[in-house]
């Protein structure tokens, strides 16, 4: 195509089914341009669907440069679907899509079959729900969603893993868990994709953050109080939270303790303190003092060579001397990040970053996969390399770190992707049998309501009764959260007291 886009030209009936197909033809065909309507493309789908009292008839006509194609299909209608007709058809629809697109393009589209959304493992819960055993799970996800064999089972082991932590419909209305977002760094990573300002002036800029933020932790505990809520686990996230100096970190767990965030029954207390350049043993001997138990250490990569480049300000010493003090102080659970994909890092890097958090031993040890993040193109401009050749090294880093991690005693337990991934990848939190994260399987199986508090902080307010899960988003600008956080305050009250 000459560097030129491919353009793709749909004409669907009716037009609602874009919804359903879309991100699939983006996984058949990558940085395509899609035009839904009339016009001149490289390839024309034609998609129609009807419906009636006995059966979905979906048909399609693929026209190219070779020629045109038909396809149809036949599939009958349960007699006990009822409400549940409409997201029938669409995943009939997909199904259909997934297996036109792989036959056109001569290839599996994607290992996760006609699942393109970030929390797989949640269909696997869903299925356990209704009574079905691993087996039969693992033959469902093929069958009706056209998973491959291998990440089947993947999503049925992490499920397994992680479903006695998740709390019944019941209980779940009982407890809450708290996210709190510092969208503060002592510099951007060359990689970042996250919300988070560059913090320039820690007076000007962290001060009247923290005053909106504690306005928000002190609004919404009167709410918690008021319903009884309890909080499981508490996150502080961003960002790099561990920007704020050690009396403001204290200041803000005295809010958290006064306002009844943190109590004997909070399980869990995270803080991310990603950066070792912002660590210093009185600072984590602060953390400890209010309860902290888990902390993350995340080096990205354990070569100096790559640190440099990607714009971290510290080395791998530094990680090392950071777990030092953190065994110091006391905190009990440690996790590290690495990514895979990182400019100039093949096997031989990754084999190194691997074996050198091994021997720290953490208990937690999350893999990413940034290459294969949508817009992630930075590998290949770096290395000059084709993206085909650095989706194949990510997919053998992401197997040597499943090798290294399950030899080393550690389990997947859980797990997300991000929409479009390449390869059909994704990112998998592994850790030692009996220390798992709380938070991060609350948040990725949305099992239990997540209240958001500070800058970028993201909430869901789950129902697991009536089945309903709505989300909210603070502004990722410190800016705007603070002129905003009034606002804020009054919104999340009226979805919890609606919840309620």
């Amino acid at each position: 195509m000459g560097g030129r886009k491919l353009r793709i030209i749909l004409k669907l009936e009716p037009n609602s089914l874009y919804d359903s197909i879309h991100e699939l033809v983006r996984m058949a065909y990558p940085g395509c341009e899609i035009v839904c309507g009339e016009g001149e493309g490289d390839l024309m789908l034609e998609l129609r669907l009807d419906i009636d009292d006995k059966a979905a008839v979906i048909a399609a006509q693929i026209h190219t440069a070779q020629g045109a194609r038909t396809r149809r299909e036949r599939c009958a209608i349960a007699a006990d679907i009822g409400a549940g007709l409409f997201n029938w058809a669409k995943q009939q629809v997909r199904a259909f899509t997934y297996d036109l697109l792989c036959e056109l393009t001569g290839e599996n589209i994607n290992r996760y079959g006609i699942l393109t959304g970030m929390r797989p493992v949640k269909l696997a819960h869903r299925l356990f729900d209704q009574g079905l055993n691993p087996r039969e799970i693992e033959k469902r996800l093929g069958s009706d969603y056209r998973l491959d064999p291998e990440k089947a089972h993947l999503l049925v082991e992490i499920a397994k893993a992680n479903r006695p932590y998740l709390l019944g419909a019941d209980e779940a209305g009982k407890w809450v868990s708290i996210y709190l977002g510092i969208p503060y760094c002592p510099s951007r990573c060359y990689y970042c994709s996250f919300p988070g300002a560059v913090l320039t002036n820690y007076e000007t800029e962290i001060i009247p953050f923290l005053e909106a933020l504690f306005r928000e932790i002190r609004a919404l505990s009167g709410y918690l109080k008021e319903r009884g809520l309890k909080v499981q686990t508490v996150y502080l996230g961003g960002g790099t939270p561990t920007v704020l100096s050690t009396y403001h970190l204290e200041r803000l767990f005295a809010e958290l303790v006064a306002c009844g965030y943190i109590t004997a029954q909070t399980a869990e207390i995270t803080v991310e303190a990603g950066r070792p350049d912002t660590l210093d043993l009185h600072k984590l001997r602060a953390l400890k003092a209010n309860g902290v138990n888990r902390i993350c250490i995340n080096p990205q990569s354990m070569n100096d060579n790559t640190l440099a480049v990607i714009g971290r300000n510290h080395d791998q010493k530094g990680v090392i001397k950071s777990l030092e003090w953190v065994r110091e102080v006391g905190i009990e659970k440690i996790n590290m990040d690495v990514i895979i994909g990182l400019p100039g890092e093949g096997l031989t890097e990754n084999t190194n970053t691997a074996q050198q958090i091994l021997r720290l031993e953490p208990d937690n040890i999350t893999v990413h996969t940034l290459a294969l993040k949508k817009g992630s193109l930075m590998a290949e401009k770096e290395n000059g390399i084709t993206p085909q050749e650095r989706t194949r090294q990510v997919e053998a880093g992401v197997e040597l770190f499943s090798d290294l991690l399950r030899g080393a005693g550690f389990i997947p337990y859980y797990l997300y992707r991000q929409k479009y991934m390449k390869a059909s990848m994704e990112n998998l939190g592994y850790a030692r049998p009996g220390s798992f994260c709380l938070y991060n399987i609350q948040m990725i199986e949305e099992r239990q309501t997540i209240i958001g508090l500070g800058g970028g902080a993201g909430s869901k307010f789950i129902d697991l009764k009536a089945g309903s899960l709505e989300s909210f988003y603070n502004p990722k600008n410190p800016a705007a959260y603070c002129q905003t956080v009034e606002q804020l305050i009054s919104r999340k009250v009226d979805k919890l007291r609606a919840l309620n």
